[in-house]
């Protein structure tokens, strides 16, 4: 069977407006749409108040490389992710991590992701296994051309994470809700 020239032209312009129409769409048409982050780093403040309970027990807060400490807290590096064009959904990778380190013993928190929506909160591998560790809280944030920030952000620790530290040290001095401190996130995205 032979098309005409002018019947196939017009069902190859069909197919070129319905590849359009998904183009468009996956290009972020929706405020709701995922966008890569290009790079950027999260810095976690500690509470002051967890160092005084942290101290009689011999447990110290380090960096694991290529995470850094800061002043009052620790820096960690943004491995990638997306985050939606509203900045309301995501998820953000990093690199590096924390050790809660005493005499006897310690925990290695590493690979954290941050969750920006359902659950909003901050998994990580504990010891090598991938759990909720803080649950996040408050906070704003503020999208200029391709740089979002997120500021302010409580960081509680879970029942998960408290039960291994405790665990950990032989101590009933971590507990779920406990804040651990605040969290600020400043990416690059893609657009």
């Amino acid at each position: 069977m032979e098309v005409s020239a002018r019947r196939g032209q017009s069902r190859t312009l069909a197919a070129i407006a319905v590849l359009a129409t998904i183009a468009v769409v996956a290009a972020g048409a929706s405020p709701a749409q995922a966008v890569p982050i290009q790079q950027g780093q999260s810095t976690l403040t500690f509470n002051p108040n967890i160092f005084s309970g942290l101290d009689p027990l011999g447990v110290g807060i380090l960096p694991i490389a290529p995470a850094e400490a800061s002043l009052g807290g620790e820096s960690f590096p943004i491995a990638g992710g997306t985050v939606s064009r509203n900045g309301r959904r995501g998820t953000i990778n990093h690199r590096g991590g924390i050790v809660f380190a005493g005499d006897n013993a310690s925990v290695r928190v590493t690979r954290l992701r941050v969750g920006l929506c359902c659950p909003y909160n901050v998994s990580a591998l504990v010891d090598g296994q991938r759990t909720p560790f803080l649950a996040l809280g408050g906070g704003t944030f503020a999208l200029r051309g391709s740089r979002l920030t997120y500021r302010g952000v409580n960081a509680f620790l879970t029942l998960e994470a408290a039960d291994a530290l405790n665990q950990a040290f032989a101590t009933d001095f971590f507990r779920e809700g406990t804040r651990l401190g605040r969290l600020r996130i400043r990416i690059t995205l893609v657009l």
